[in-house]
Protein backbone atom coordinates (compact mmCIF):
# COMPACT_ATOMS: atom_id res chain seq x y z
CA UNK A 1 0.00 0.00 0.00
CA UNK A 2 1.22 3.28 -0.96
CA UNK A 3 1.31 5.90 1.90
CA UNK A 4 1.00 10.00 1.85
CA UNK A 5 2.33 11.55 5.22
CA UNK A 6 0.55 14.77 6.05
CA UNK A 7 2.00 17.15 8.87
CA UNK A 8 -0.88 18.71 11.16
CA UNK A 9 -2.09 20.58 14.08
CA UNK A 10 -5.97 20.13 13.48
CA UNK A 11 -6.05 23.04 15.80
CA UNK A 12 -9.25 22.47 14.92
CA UNK A 13 -10.16 20.10 12.08
CA UNK A 14 -11.63 22.32 9.09
CA UNK A 15 -12.99 22.18 5.51
CA UNK A 16 -9.53 23.28 4.33
CA UNK A 17 -7.70 20.42 6.25
CA UNK A 18 -10.24 18.58 4.12
CA UNK A 19 -9.45 19.63 1.53
CA UNK A 20 -5.70 18.96 1.85
CA UNK A 21 -6.08 15.29 2.48
CA UNK A 22 -8.16 14.28 -0.21
CA UNK A 23 -5.81 16.57 -2.86
CA UNK A 24 -2.95 14.72 -1.32
CA UNK A 25 -4.31 11.35 -1.59
CA UNK A 26 -4.77 12.36 -5.14
CA UNK A 27 -1.96 13.85 -6.57
CA UNK A 28 0.13 11.09 -4.59
CA UNK A 29 -1.63 8.43 -5.65
CA UNK A 30 -1.55 6.88 -1.98
CA UNK A 31 -3.84 4.31 -0.78
CA UNK A 32 -3.36 5.61 2.99
CA UNK A 33 -3.24 8.82 4.41
CA UNK A 34 -1.12 9.21 7.38
CA UNK A 35 -1.66 12.42 9.94
CA UNK A 36 1.12 13.20 12.06
CA UNK A 37 -0.54 15.60 14.26
CA UNK A 38 1.23 17.98 17.12
CA UNK A 39 -0.01 16.59 20.53
CA UNK A 40 -1.55 18.90 23.52
CA UNK A 41 0.33 22.04 22.97
CA UNK A 42 1.03 23.21 19.12
CA UNK A 43 3.86 25.06 17.02
CA UNK A 44 2.42 28.84 17.65
CA UNK A 45 3.84 28.28 21.80
CA UNK A 46 -0.07 27.40 23.10
CA UNK A 47 -2.31 24.66 24.35
CA UNK A 48 -3.69 22.93 21.99
CA UNK A 49 -7.77 24.36 21.59
CA UNK A 50 -8.86 20.84 21.95
CA UNK A 51 -7.35 17.77 23.06
CA UNK A 52 -5.53 15.57 21.13
CA UNK A 53 -7.62 12.76 21.54
CA UNK A 54 -10.60 14.73 20.52
CA UNK A 55 -8.95 16.25 17.41
CA UNK A 56 -8.27 12.39 15.99
CA UNK A 57 -11.96 11.80 16.36
CA UNK A 58 -11.93 15.01 13.63
CA UNK A 59 -8.54 14.17 12.01
CA UNK A 60 -10.51 10.05 11.13
CA UNK A 61 -12.99 12.15 8.88
CA UNK A 62 -10.11 12.73 6.42
CA UNK A 63 -7.25 10.14 7.20
CA UNK A 64 -6.16 6.64 8.26
CA UNK A 65 -3.56 6.78 10.96
CA UNK A 66 -3.01 9.55 13.13
CA UNK A 67 0.29 9.23 14.87
CA UNK A 68 1.61 12.22 17.21
CA UNK A 69 4.50 14.16 16.82
CA UNK A 70 6.74 14.20 20.02
CA UNK A 71 6.14 17.31 22.34
CA UNK A 72 9.51 18.82 21.55
CA UNK A 73 9.26 18.99 18.26
CA UNK A 74 5.59 20.32 18.55
CA UNK A 75 6.50 23.52 20.63
CA UNK A 76 9.79 24.11 18.43
CA UNK A 77 11.33 26.28 15.20
CA UNK A 78 10.98 25.21 11.71
CA UNK A 79 13.43 23.02 11.06
CA UNK A 80 13.65 20.67 14.09
CA UNK A 81 9.51 20.85 14.01
CA UNK A 82 10.15 19.60 10.01
CA UNK A 83 13.62 17.37 10.76
CA UNK A 84 11.29 15.63 13.53
CA UNK A 85 8.20 15.13 11.52
CA UNK A 86 9.66 13.93 8.45
CA UNK A 87 12.32 11.75 10.69
CA UNK A 88 8.30 10.28 11.89
CA UNK A 89 6.99 9.73 8.46
CA UNK A 90 10.32 7.43 7.48
CA UNK A 91 9.90 5.61 11.11
CA UNK A 92 6.51 5.07 9.46
CA UNK A 93 7.67 4.08 5.71
CA UNK A 94 5.73 6.47 4.05
CA UNK A 95 6.35 7.10 0.38
CA UNK A 96 5.43 10.62 0.02
CA UNK A 97 5.04 13.66 2.36
CA UNK A 98 2.49 16.47 1.06
CA UNK A 99 2.35 19.96 2.67
CA UNK A 100 0.28 23.28 2.06
CA UNK A 101 1.62 26.47 0.85
CA UNK A 102 0.75 29.56 -1.02
CA UNK A 103 3.14 28.32 -3.88
CA UNK A 104 2.09 24.97 -4.37
CA UNK A 105 5.06 24.45 -6.94
CA UNK A 106 7.19 21.44 -5.18
CA UNK A 107 10.10 22.48 -7.91
CA UNK A 108 10.41 26.21 -6.28
CA UNK A 109 10.68 24.17 -2.74
CA UNK A 110 13.87 21.93 -3.90
CA UNK A 111 15.24 24.62 -5.27
CA UNK A 112 15.40 26.79 -2.47
CA UNK A 113 16.57 24.15 -0.46
CA UNK A 114 19.03 23.36 -1.71
CA UNK A 115 19.62 27.14 -2.17
CA UNK A 116 19.86 27.03 1.84
CA UNK A 117 22.03 24.42 2.55
CA UNK A 118 24.50 25.78 -0.02
CA UNK A 119 23.86 29.25 1.72
CA UNK A 120 24.90 27.41 5.17
CA UNK A 121 28.47 26.62 4.49
CA UNK A 122 29.50 30.70 3.08
CA UNK A 123 31.50 33.25 4.90
CA UNK A 124 28.89 35.40 4.71
CA UNK A 125 26.64 33.14 6.54
CA UNK A 126 28.73 32.28 9.64
CA UNK A 127 29.57 35.95 10.00
CA UNK A 128 25.81 36.77 9.98
CA UNK A 129 25.27 34.53 12.84
CA UNK A 130 28.17 35.81 14.79
CA UNK A 131 26.70 39.36 14.30
CA UNK A 132 23.47 37.67 16.45
CA UNK A 133 21.04 37.89 13.83
CA UNK A 134 18.31 35.46 14.19
CA UNK A 135 17.78 32.61 11.13
CA UNK A 136 14.92 34.25 9.04
CA UNK A 137 16.62 37.32 9.25
CA UNK A 138 19.71 35.77 7.65
CA UNK A 139 18.05 33.83 5.14
CA UNK A 140 16.16 36.68 4.28
CA UNK A 141 19.16 39.39 3.66
CA UNK A 142 20.94 36.13 1.64
CA UNK A 143 18.18 35.54 -0.56
CA UNK A 144 17.06 38.99 -1.51
CA UNK A 145 13.76 38.39 0.56
CA UNK A 146 12.95 35.06 -1.71
CA UNK A 147 9.39 35.35 -2.52
CA UNK A 148 8.67 31.64 -1.02
CA UNK A 149 10.31 32.59 2.01
CA UNK A 150 7.81 35.66 3.16
CA UNK A 151 5.12 33.31 3.79
CA UNK A 152 5.29 31.10 6.96
CA UNK A 153 3.83 28.08 5.66
CA UNK A 154 6.04 28.24 2.30
CA UNK A 155 9.26 28.78 4.96
CA UNK A 156 8.03 25.55 6.97
CA UNK A 157 7.52 23.78 3.18
CA UNK A 158 11.21 24.33 3.12
CA UNK A 159 12.39 22.85 5.83
CA UNK A 160 10.18 19.54 5.15
CA UNK A 161 11.84 19.32 1.64
CA UNK A 162 15.20 20.09 3.47
CA UNK A 163 14.78 17.32 6.09
CA UNK A 164 13.35 14.79 3.54
CA UNK A 165 16.85 15.39 1.42
CA UNK A 166 18.65 15.23 4.31
CA UNK A 167 16.98 12.20 6.25
CA UNK A 168 14.66 10.41 3.81
CA UNK A 169 15.82 11.04 0.26
CA UNK A 170 12.79 8.17 -0.88
CA UNK A 171 10.58 10.38 0.59
CA UNK A 172 8.31 12.70 -2.63
CA UNK A 173 7.23 15.47 -1.57
CA UNK A 174 4.51 17.06 -2.69
CA UNK A 175 2.74 20.76 -2.05
CA UNK A 176 -0.87 21.62 -2.91
CA UNK A 177 -2.01 25.64 -2.65
CA UNK A 178 -4.05 26.36 0.74
CA UNK A 179 -7.63 26.65 -0.50
CA UNK A 180 -9.23 30.65 -0.36
CA UNK A 181 -8.11 31.66 3.12
CA UNK A 182 -5.09 33.51 4.58
CA UNK A 183 -3.34 31.61 7.88
CA UNK A 184 -3.51 34.47 9.93
CA UNK A 185 -7.43 35.59 9.06
CA UNK A 186 -8.66 36.54 12.53
CA UNK A 187 -12.37 36.52 11.48
CA UNK A 188 -14.45 34.02 8.88
CA UNK A 189 -14.67 35.76 4.99
CA UNK A 190 -15.11 33.07 3.49
CA UNK A 191 -18.81 30.80 3.64
CA UNK A 192 -16.60 27.32 2.92
CA UNK A 193 -13.04 28.05 4.23
CA UNK A 194 -11.34 29.60 7.13
CA UNK A 195 -8.16 29.65 8.97
CA UNK A 196 -7.66 27.86 12.34
CA UNK A 197 -7.29 31.49 13.83
CA UNK A 198 -10.78 32.97 12.81
CA UNK A 199 -12.44 29.60 13.93
CA UNK A 200 -10.98 29.47 17.17
CA UNK A 201 -11.95 33.04 17.62
CA UNK A 202 -15.46 32.29 16.45
CA UNK A 203 -15.98 29.34 18.95
CA UNK A 204 -14.82 31.57 21.77
CA UNK A 205 -17.04 34.31 21.24
CA UNK A 206 -19.47 31.56 20.47
CA UNK A 207 -20.18 33.21 16.72
CA UNK A 208 -22.01 29.89 14.98
CA UNK A 209 -20.34 30.90 11.56
CA UNK A 210 -17.80 28.20 12.17
CA UNK A 211 -20.52 25.57 11.08
CA UNK A 212 -20.21 26.45 7.70
CA UNK A 213 -16.51 25.64 7.68
CA UNK A 214 -15.85 22.34 8.97
CA UNK A 215 -17.36 18.79 7.52
CA UNK A 216 -20.58 18.54 8.94
CA UNK A 217 -20.54 14.92 10.16
CA UNK A 218 -18.30 15.98 13.21
CA UNK A 219 -19.66 19.24 14.11
CA UNK A 220 -21.05 18.13 17.42
CA UNK A 221 -17.38 17.62 18.40
CA UNK A 222 -16.76 21.06 18.56
CA UNK A 223 -18.47 21.53 21.70
CA UNK A 224 -16.50 20.42 24.53
CA UNK A 225 -14.11 22.64 26.77
CA UNK A 226 -11.27 24.28 25.15
CA UNK A 227 -8.16 25.66 26.23
CA UNK A 228 -6.20 29.14 25.44
CA UNK A 229 -3.18 30.09 26.54
CA UNK A 230 -4.52 33.15 29.23
CA UNK A 231 -5.01 29.83 31.00
CA UNK A 232 -1.60 28.68 31.67
CA UNK A 233 -0.59 32.27 32.87
CA UNK A 234 -1.16 31.05 36.94
CA UNK A 235 0.76 27.93 36.32
CA UNK A 236 3.97 29.74 34.20
CA UNK A 237 4.24 32.21 37.01
CA UNK A 238 4.78 29.86 39.41
CA UNK A 239 6.92 28.19 37.14
CA UNK A 240 9.12 30.80 36.27
CA UNK A 241 9.25 31.80 39.75
CA UNK A 242 10.38 28.63 41.06
CA UNK A 243 13.20 28.49 38.77
CA UNK A 244 16.81 29.56 39.06
CA UNK A 245 18.26 31.74 36.19
CA UNK A 246 20.51 29.24 36.22
CA UNK A 247 17.77 26.51 35.60
CA UNK A 248 15.85 28.66 32.79
CA UNK A 249 18.82 28.70 30.66
CA UNK A 250 18.99 25.65 30.78
CA UNK A 251 15.28 25.41 28.71
CA UNK A 252 14.51 24.50 25.27
CA UNK A 253 15.36 27.23 22.63
CA UNK A 254 15.88 29.46 25.71
CA UNK A 255 18.08 32.24 24.24
CA UNK A 256 20.85 33.96 25.91
CA UNK A 257 19.89 37.11 27.95
CA UNK A 258 16.13 35.62 27.66
CA UNK A 259 16.08 34.35 31.19
CA UNK A 260 16.70 37.60 32.71
CA UNK A 261 14.32 39.45 31.17
CA UNK A 262 11.35 36.71 31.88
CA UNK A 263 12.47 36.81 35.24
CA UNK A 264 13.00 40.53 35.70
CA UNK A 265 9.09 41.15 34.46
CA UNK A 266 6.89 37.81 35.55
CA UNK A 267 6.63 40.03 38.54
CA UNK A 268 4.73 42.88 37.35
CA UNK A 269 2.60 40.62 34.77
CA UNK A 270 -0.99 39.74 35.53
CA UNK A 271 -1.44 38.11 32.86
CA UNK A 272 -0.23 36.19 29.76
CA UNK A 273 -0.53 38.79 27.29
CA UNK A 274 0.73 41.57 29.91
CA UNK A 275 3.64 39.38 30.14
CA UNK A 276 3.87 38.83 26.41
CA UNK A 277 3.73 42.98 25.73
CA UNK A 278 6.65 43.00 28.45
CA UNK A 279 9.16 40.50 27.54
CA UNK A 280 8.64 41.80 23.19
CA UNK A 281 11.78 43.57 21.69
CA UNK A 282 12.78 43.40 18.20
CA UNK A 283 15.51 40.50 18.73
CA UNK A 284 12.76 38.32 19.73
CA UNK A 285 9.34 37.81 17.84
CA UNK A 286 6.00 36.68 19.56
CA UNK A 287 5.87 33.18 18.93
CA UNK A 288 9.17 32.56 20.06
CA UNK A 289 8.88 33.89 22.93
CA UNK A 290 5.85 31.71 23.53
CA UNK A 291 7.33 28.85 22.42
CA UNK A 292 10.07 29.20 25.19
CA UNK A 293 7.40 29.71 27.90
CA UNK A 294 5.34 26.67 27.06
CA UNK A 295 8.88 25.50 27.16
CA UNK A 296 9.43 26.24 30.91
CA UNK A 297 5.82 25.42 31.73
CA UNK A 298 6.26 21.70 30.92
CA UNK A 299 9.85 22.20 31.96
CA UNK A 300 11.32 20.71 28.73
CA UNK A 301 15.38 21.54 29.06
CA UNK A 302 17.68 21.05 26.05
CA UNK A 303 19.72 18.64 27.06
CA UNK A 304 16.75 16.29 26.98
CA UNK A 305 15.62 17.25 23.71
CA UNK A 306 14.81 13.52 21.66
CA UNK A 307 17.33 13.64 18.30
CA UNK A 308 16.29 10.50 17.03
CA UNK A 309 12.74 8.36 16.58
CA UNK A 310 12.90 5.42 18.81
CA UNK A 311 8.90 5.02 19.08
CA UNK A 312 5.31 6.25 17.62
CA UNK A 313 2.16 7.08 19.35
CA UNK A 314 -0.53 5.77 17.25
CA UNK A 315 -3.73 7.70 18.50
CA UNK A 316 -6.34 6.80 15.93
CA UNK A 317 -7.38 5.00 12.59
CA UNK A 318 -9.58 3.67 10.41
CA UNK A 319 -9.70 -0.03 9.32
CA UNK A 320 -7.82 0.89 5.77
CA UNK A 321 -5.44 2.13 8.26
CA UNK A 322 -5.21 -0.97 10.56
CA UNK A 323 -4.70 -2.83 7.74
CA UNK A 324 -1.46 -0.66 7.10
CA UNK A 325 -0.37 -1.17 10.21
CA UNK A 326 -0.37 -4.97 10.56
CA UNK A 327 1.86 -4.44 7.40
CA UNK A 328 3.96 -2.33 9.14
CA UNK A 329 4.65 -4.52 12.33
CA UNK A 330 5.06 -7.23 9.75
CA UNK A 331 8.16 -5.35 7.53
CA UNK A 332 9.48 -3.68 10.83
CA UNK A 333 9.05 -6.21 13.88
CA UNK A 334 11.89 -4.62 15.75
CA UNK A 335 10.02 -0.95 15.27
CA UNK A 336 7.48 0.10 17.91
CA UNK A 337 4.16 1.17 16.95
CA UNK A 338 2.28 1.49 19.73
CA UNK A 339 -1.68 1.96 20.31
CA UNK A 340 -1.86 1.82 23.98
CA UNK A 341 0.58 3.37 26.77
CA UNK A 342 1.25 0.99 29.59
CA UNK A 343 4.11 1.20 31.97
CA UNK A 344 6.18 -1.17 29.72
CA UNK A 345 6.18 1.48 26.98
CA UNK A 346 6.03 4.80 28.91
CA UNK A 347 9.48 5.61 28.71
CA UNK A 348 9.39 6.53 25.04
CA UNK A 349 6.82 8.86 25.64
CA UNK A 350 7.65 10.45 29.11
CA UNK A 351 7.43 14.06 27.27
CA UNK A 352 4.18 13.43 26.02
CA UNK A 353 2.88 11.90 28.76
CA UNK A 354 3.97 15.26 30.98
CA UNK A 355 2.25 17.59 28.20
CA UNK A 356 -1.04 15.68 28.82
CA UNK A 357 -0.77 15.62 32.26
CA UNK A 358 -0.27 19.51 31.97
CA UNK A 359 -2.57 19.91 29.55
CA UNK A 360 -5.20 18.35 32.27
CA UNK A 361 -4.19 20.50 35.22
CA UNK A 362 -5.09 23.83 32.77
CA UNK A 363 -8.58 22.45 31.20
CA UNK A 364 -9.64 19.91 34.38
CA UNK A 365 -9.84 16.96 32.25
CA UNK A 366 -9.53 13.68 32.58
CA UNK A 367 -8.18 12.12 29.15
CA UNK A 368 -4.89 10.94 29.89
CA UNK A 369 -2.42 8.78 27.77
CA UNK A 370 -3.37 5.54 29.58
CA UNK A 371 -7.02 5.66 30.12
CA UNK A 372 -7.64 6.61 26.49
CA UNK A 373 -7.06 3.73 24.12
CA UNK A 374 -6.57 3.91 20.50
CA UNK A 375 -9.07 5.26 18.64
CA UNK A 376 -11.12 3.10 15.79
CA UNK A 377 -13.35 4.22 13.42
CA UNK A 378 -15.62 1.53 11.44
CA UNK A 379 -14.88 3.35 8.01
Amino acid sequence: MKSVALVTEYNPFHNGHLYHAKQSKSISGADISVAIMSGQFVMRGAPAFYNKFLRTRMALQAVDIVVELPAFAAISAGQYFAESAVKVAQYLNVDHLSFGSESGNITEFQQVAQQLTQLEHTPAFTQKVKEGKSYPRIISELTNNNTILKSPNNTLGVSYVRAIQQYAPHIQPWTISRHQTNHHESNIINPTYASGTSIRNALQDNDPSWQSVVPNDIQQLYTAPHLTVEQCFPFLKYAIITHSIEALQGIHLMNEGLEQRIKKYIGQATSFAELMQLLKTKRYTYTHIQRVLMNILLQFYQGDKPQNIEAVHILGMSQQGQRYLKQLKKQFPERHFVTNINKQNAHFFSSEIRATTVYNLLSQQQATDFNTPVIRTET
